[in-house]
C-alpha cells in the first residue's frame, strides 16, 4: 500500500534505487531492526509528522536527498540524514567523523525512545514532552550535546524548560512524577542532569502550599549514596539557605535510624552549613538527638565563633561623629520613616540572636556538667576500689591480733589482752566511719549499692 502510493508519484525508482540493498545490510547486524527511512510513503495530509520515520521520510521529500548514516541504538537501526544531525548534535558528529555506521551505547537510564526524540528535535520535528519522559529527554539533549544553531527554531533544552515551569512547577502531582522518574538516571553517566531535576522537583513541592509532606517519602526512598547526591547538589544550589536541606536530612535519617554507619551519617551532616541556617532551625538542631554528638558540638562552637567575631566587628566599626544636617525634604524624610522600620527589625533578630546563645549556653554548661559529673564518677569508682582492699588488709589484721590475744590469754597476761583489745576496738571503729562515710558518697552517686558482703558496683 505504501509502496504504491510513492510508485504513483515516480520518485521511488530515482531516489531509492539501493534501498532493499541497504535495507537487508541494516538488517544484517540485528534481528530487530525498524528502519527509519525504509519505504516511503505518501501524505494525504498536510499535518507535521509525528514519528521519528515521518519526520526522515518527509525531509528526504522536500530535501530531494537520501538517508546517508545509519545509527544502530539498542535493537533499532536508523536510517538518518548526517546533515541535520551533526548540525544539531557535537557528540555524533564527533562519533561520524570516520564512520556512517555507528552503534551508540546510551547510558543507565537512557532509551531508545529518548535518543529518537532527540533526534527529531534535530529535524525541526515536534517532539511531544510528558511528566514521565521530560526528565530522560532533558538527560538525553544534554548527553548528546545539542545546541541550536539557528534562531528559527528554539532547541530541545529550552522546550524541556518551558514545560518544567509551564506543565510541571504548577501542577504538584506532574511534579512527583517527574521526581519518580529522576532516580532511574542517578546511577549512570546522566546521574548529576537525574539529582539536579530531583532537587529542582523538591523545592517546587516544598513550596508548593498543596503537596504536603508525602512526597518526603520519595526522598526516604533513595539509597545512602543516592540521598548523599542529592544534598549535596542541594547544597550548591541553596548556598544561603539551608533549611529545606536540614529538613529533608532529617527526615531521611529518622525513617534510616540504625542503617546507617556512624561515617555515613556525618558524612550527610556535613552538607548542611549551619550558618545558613534560621534562628529557629538551628535550634532544632542543637536539640536533635538523631545527630551526631560531634557535629552538633562543632555547630555550637562555630556560632560562638561567628557571634563574637560579629560583635567585635560592630565594636570596631563605630560610625564617626557627623555635623548636623539640615532638614530633610518630605520625600525623603518618609523614606527614612521607611528606614526605621527595618532597623526595628534588626533590632528584633539581634533580641532573637541574644536568646539564641543563652540557650547555646545553657546547652554548652549542661555538657561540662556531665563530664565533671562523669569525672567525679570515675574518682569514685577507683575510692570504692581502695575501700575493698582496706576491708581486707583489717580482716587480715584481725585474725593476727585474735591470734596474738589468745597467746596472751593462754599465757595469762591481763595487761597484754586489755590493751591490744582496745586498741583493735579503736580501729575498728575508725574504720567502719570511714568506710559508711564513703559508701553513703557512693549511694548519693548512684554508683555503689551496699550489701552484706561489702560494696559492690550496680550492674
Amino acid at each position: 500500500m505504501e509502496t504504491r502510493g510513492w510508485q504513483e508519484l515516480g520518485v521511488v525508482d530515482t531516489i531509492y534505487e539501493d534501498d532493499q540493498e541497504e535495507d537487508e545490510d541494516c538488517s544484517n547486524s540485528h534481528s530487530q531492526c525498524s528502519s527509519a527511512a525504509g519505504s516511503l510513503s505518501g501524505r494525504s495530509d498536510l499535518s507535521p509528522p509525528t514519528t521519528l520515520r515521518g519526520i526522515v521520510e518527509a525531509w528526504s521529500s522536500e530535501k530531494g536527498c537520501r538517508p546517508d548514516i545509519i545509527v544502530r541504538v539498542e535493537d533499532q537501526c536508523l536510517r538518518l540524514h548526517k546533515d541535520p544531525v551533526i548540525f544539531r548534535s557535537s557528540y555524533l558528529k564527533r562519533q561520524l567523523t570516520d564512520s556512517s555506521d555507528i552503534t551508540i551505547i546510551l547510558p543507565s537510564g537512557l532509551t531508545a525512545d529518548a535518543f529518537s526524540l532527540a533526534i527529531m528535535s534535530c529535524y525541526n520535528g515536534e517532539v511531544r514532552l510528558t511528566s514521565p519522559n521530560l526528565a530522560s529527554v532533558r538527560a538525553m539533549a544534554e548527553w548528546l550535546e545539542l545546541s541550536n544553531n539557528t534562531s528559527s527554531f528554539m532547541d530541545l533544552i529550552s522546550l524541556t524548560e518551558d514545560y518544567f515551569f509551564q506543565e510541571v512547577s504548577t501542577d504538584s502531582s506532574q511534579t512527583v512524577e517527574v521526581l519518580r522518574s529522576c532516580v532511574k538516571l542517578f546511577g549512570g553517566d546522566v546521574a548529576s542532569i537525574g539529582v539536579a531535576i530531583f532537587v529542582r522537583c523538591v523545592e517546587v513541592l516544598a513550596g508548593s502550599g498543596g503537596a504536603g509532606d508525602e512526597w518526603l517519602n520519595e526522598v526516604t526512598a533513595l539509597s545512602g549514596e543516592e540521598m548523599q547526591a542529592v544534598a549535596e547538589e542541594m547544597r550548591e544550589r541553596s548556598l544561603h539557605d539551608h533549611d529545606l536541606l536540614y529538613r529533608i536530612v532529617d527526615h531521611y535519617l529518622e525513617n534510616h535510624d540504625g542503617k546507617l554507619t556512624e561515617e555515613d551519617k556525618n558524612k550527610l551532616c556535613y552538607t548542611i552549613t549551619c550558618a545558613s541556617l534560621s534562628p529557629p532551625i538551628f535550634m532544632h538542631l542543637v536539640q536533635n538527638p538523631r545527630l551526631p554528638l560531634r557535629f552538633v558540638v562543632q555547630a555550637m562552637l562555630l556560632d560562638q565563633l561567628h557571634s563574637h567575631h560579629s560583635l567585635f566587628h560592630h565594636s570596631t566599626m563605630a560610625p564617626p561623629l557627623k555635623p548636623p544636617r539640615p532638614p530633610l525634604p518630605p520625600q525623603v524624610a518618609a523614606e527614612s520613616a521607611q528606614t526605621l522600620g527595618s532597623i526595628l527589625q534588626q533590632g528584633a533578630v539581634i533580641r532573637q540572636s541574644a536568646h539564641l546563645r543563652k540557650s547555646m549556653e545553657a546547652t554548652s554548661f549542661r555538657i561540662e556538667s556531665l563530664e565533671r559529673e562523669l569525672a567525679g564518677l570515675k574518682r569514685t569508682l577507683r575510692r570504692s576500689g581502695d575501700v575493698v582492699a582496706l576491708t581486707t588488709a583489717i580482716a587480715r589484721s584481725e585474725s593476727f591480733r585474735t591470734a596474738s590475744e589468745n597467746t596472751l590469754k593462754s599465757s595469762g597476761g591481763g595487761e597484754g589482752k586489755a590493751f591490744f583489745g582496745s586498741r583493735f576496738i579503736r580501729g575498728f571503729k575508725s574504720f567502719f566511719k570511714k568506710s559508711v562515710g564513703t559508701a553513703g558518697e557512693c549511694r548519693r552517686l548512684g554508683v555503689v549499692e551496699e550489701s552484706s558482703c561489702g560494696l559492690h558496683r550496680k550492674e
